[in-house]
């Protein structure tokens, strides 16, 4: 509280709108938010195009482009709440949201945007549709010896100087069958009561940085808490997150803020040392989300 020329006790409420739209531009939205319940100035900057322009990502003109579903908004304080929710992109292949309290944004890549080896190939793998599944597709492994999901992202479409966590998205599941292949023949076997052929080996999840570091972490899907250091591994995180979906790190990264051009990023999941068939597994995709999201959560 200051005294102004005429020695008046002055305080923020007293300030223009203009001058604390201004200020709230370099707030959160969570501050703007709790300091539009201050008085009825503060609440109308807070409502201001100018004050939520500076809080939605840098990209967002670009991914709005890419929207399959259009939004109608009136305002950037209704836009922004309205990509606080998952919205399809690319053919409903991706999905982007912000995070509410701070405007950082999260994508979630289908198992349609990964290099799946033997994925176009129905003998290996099926692509299904499931209520269950928050993406149009998802990819289900009935037997491969050689397991191997790869893919990239482009920096450019996150939050820059934010902290992230790139992570598989797997649910361990009764598979519909096994198929055992010996040279041209193909054999069906019973529908299995559970998952198989995780056992030998952990799986690999790893990620190349921009800069070039490369992170490789691994876990037994067959037991979880099977450690992994005698195969020369650190154990990957992993949480479970809804309906018996679990996420597993590849790694984490921070975005670089100075640039136009932070690089991409590059992730891997596989198991072939065994040499074994395995099957019985749900990919949905890639999460790659701020740290500040799954800090915490890991088991």
């Amino acid at each position: 509280m200051e005294e102004n020329e005429k020695g008046v006790m002055m305080t923020m409420g007293d300030l223009p709108e203009s001058c604390i739209s201004h200020i709230l531009c370099f707030t959160t939205p969570r501050d703007v938010c709790r300091l539009s319940a201050a008085n009825q100035t503060f609440r109308s900057a807070g409502n201001s195009d100018s004050v939520w322009e500076k809080m939605l990502p840098n990209k967002y003109p670009y991914l709005l482009a890419r929207l399959d579903s259009p939004l109608e908004i009136s305002s950037k304080k209704k836009l922004y709440f309205a990509l606080c929710h998952p919205n399809w992109i690319d053919g409903r292949t991706k999905k982007f949201w912000i995070e509410q309290a701070t405007g950082k944004l999260c994508f979630m890549l289908s198992a349609r945007n990964l290099n799946i080896t033997w994925g176009d190939d129905d003998r290996y793998w099926h692509w299904i549709s499931k209520d269950e599944s928050r993406l149009k597709e998802m990819a289900e492994l009935v037997a491969v010896c050689w397991f191997e999901v790869t893919g990239s992202f482009d920096c450019k479409l996150l939050s820059p100087g934010t902290a992230y966590s790139v992570s598989f998205r797997l649910k361990v599941h009764e598979s519909p069958r096994g198929i055992i292949r010996f040279f041209s023949l193909r054999t069906f076997i019973p529908p299995m009561p559970r998952a198989y052929g995780w056992n030998r080996k952990p799986v690999k999840f790893s990620l190349t940085t921009p800069c070039g570091d490369h992170q490789i972490y691994a876990r037994y899907l067959s037991d979880m808490n099977r450690p992994v250091e005698t195969e020369g591994y650190q154990m990957a995180p992993f949480r479970h997150v809804e309906e018996g979906w679990m996420e597993f790190d590849a790694g984490r990264f921070v975005v670089e803020e100075k640039g136009d051009d932070p690089g991409n990023i590059e992730f891997c999941m596989r198991e072939w040392e065994g040499g074994n068939w395995k099957g019985g597994l749900l990919l949905e995709g890639v999460t790659i989300l701020p740290i500040s999201l799954v800090r915490g959560r890991e088991e």
